[in-house]
């Protein structure tokens, strides 16, 4: 069949086919292209660090931003808008650029200074130093300030305010620091090369640049949830006999400050199981600020058995007991957390009679115990309780007559070295024996 046999209808379709075809081919007009490109997703936006634009890339100072607070001072104010201005006048004019006013502000356009962030900006979040060694800078003597009571060197630096608070700041620092010589050195006219000594901006702004990284409740300077008071500490010093490294036990030997830690909850204890007795660690709410939101320690309450605690541990905690640094003092009262490990199994195999003194002890096992280690016994017994108790005739040998009659002859082919506790061959068995036969 040629193509004019078709019907006109075949070939109307035909010909509507060709041109879709040509129509999809062909390229679309501008408008229908940016309708499509108005839907695709935005390419995400770098993040904006200022210091490592102003001092990084430009080469800036720091203090053509970080000025004193009066002439002369090592006090640093926050930067303010005339430190800006020097630079970035025109969008200061036109108000136009949120990226200059976010370096600061919450909001855009800024309309209070409700609106400023916390200065430092990542203060209590991310450390500002780029590192510190106590080891350095501790008095090897441990000296003492007379009119506090308390180490010199530790504070010297560090201040407590009248809320309780710990600061320390330049102005400590320059007690050293500001003398010629010195590096870093700190002064009014102290240059990029100066602050760097201490601070590194750019890592504190981008957390990725850190090289040491150091606990969050070290830069905060507290555990979440956790309410303290050096402040209040401070105050009860002499009652308590408390000195900084009585909590900060370590912070002496610190060289950097990934090494730096807060005190643990046993330092705690060392006080409040016993000196601080109104303060006792078994009551949560003085320290915990919620007790919803925090675990329950179990480790460290006498009232709740530690996990630790287990069927097999009464016989095997003379391990734990005699390390250095045992926690016995947390819990068992009458254990000071300055004693020997002696000591510390005395004070409670004193007043507490050991698992393996069942009924039967006194009568059938002990005697194979004390022949094993006598060292052990001696813990809690003392020279003449053997003497005391085997200078009584046993009530194995009730009635005696029959005994020595005769029925000792089982228990002495048994066990013949329990014999010889209180007896010799000598004075008593040769009186019927003999060693010949």
């Amino acid at each position: 069949m040629n193509l004019t046999s078709r019907s006109p209808l075949w070939f109307a379709l035909l010909i509507v086919v060709v041109c879709g075809q040509f129509v999809a081919a062909s390229p679309k007009p501008p408008q229908a292209a940016a309708a499509k490109s108005s839907t695709a997703p935005a390419a995400k936006e770098e993040p904006f660090y200022l210091h490592a634009k102003h001092v990084g890339e430009l080469g800036l100072d720091c203090n053509a931003c970080h000025v004193a607070v009066k002439e002369g001072s090592v006090n640093l104010q926050r930067p303010g808008h005339d430190q800006c201005m020097a630079c970035h006048q025109d969008s200061f004019d036109k108000l136009d650029n949120q990226k200059i006013c976010s370096q600061c502000h919450t909001a855009f356009p800024p309309t209070s200074d409700d609106q400023l962030y916390p200065f430092p900006r990542y203060k209590k979040q991310r450390p500002i130093l780029i590192d510190f060694s106590h080891a350095k800078h501790v008095d090897p003597h441990q000296r003492i300030d007379p009119k506090t009571g308390m180490r010199a060197d530790c504070s010297f630096c560090h201040v407590i305010d009248s809320k309780g608070a710990l600061s320390i700041g330049h102005e400590q620092c320059a007690a050293c620091h500001s003398k010629p010589g010195m590096k870093p050195l700190l002064a009014a006219t102290s240059t990029t090369a100066d602050c760097q000594g201490c601070h590194n901006p750019m890592a504190i702004e981008n957390p990725s640049l850190r090289k040491v990284t150091v606990p969050v409740e070290v830069v905060s300077g507290a555990y979440k949830d956790i309410r303290f008071s050096h402040q209040w500490h401070f105050e009860h010093r002499g009652q308590l006999d408390m000195n900084c490294t009585v909590c900060h036990r370590d912070m002496s030997q610190s060289t950097t400050l990934a090494t730096i830690r807060l005190p643990k909850m046993s330092s705690c204890g060392t006080c409040h199981t016993q000196q601080a007795s109104n303060r006792r660690m078994d009551n949560c709410g003085t320290c915990h600020a919620s007790s919803e939101t925090g675990a329950a320690l179990a480790s460290y309450s006498r009232w709740i058995k530690p996990a630790f605690h287990d069927e097999s541990f009464r016989q095997r905690h003379q391990t734990q007991a005699s390390a250095p640094d045992a926690l016995c003092y947390i819990c068992h009262t009458g254990v000071s957390s300055t004693s020997t490990a002696e000591q510390r199994c005395e004070q409670c195999h004193r007043t507490m009679r050991p698992a393996s003194h069942t009924v039967r002890w006194r009568d059938d096992v002990h005697g194979k115990f004390a022949a094993l280690d006598r060292n052990q016994c001696s813990t809690c017994h003392v020279a003449d309780t053997c003497v005391r108790c085997h200078n009584q005739v046993p009530r194995s040998h009730e009635p005696l007559a029959y005994f020595k009659g005769g029925a000792h002859a089982n228990l002495a082919m048994l066990n013949e070295r329990s014999c010889f506790t209180c007896h010799t061959f000598e004075n008593t068995c040769a009186e019927c024996h003999s060693r010949t036969p």
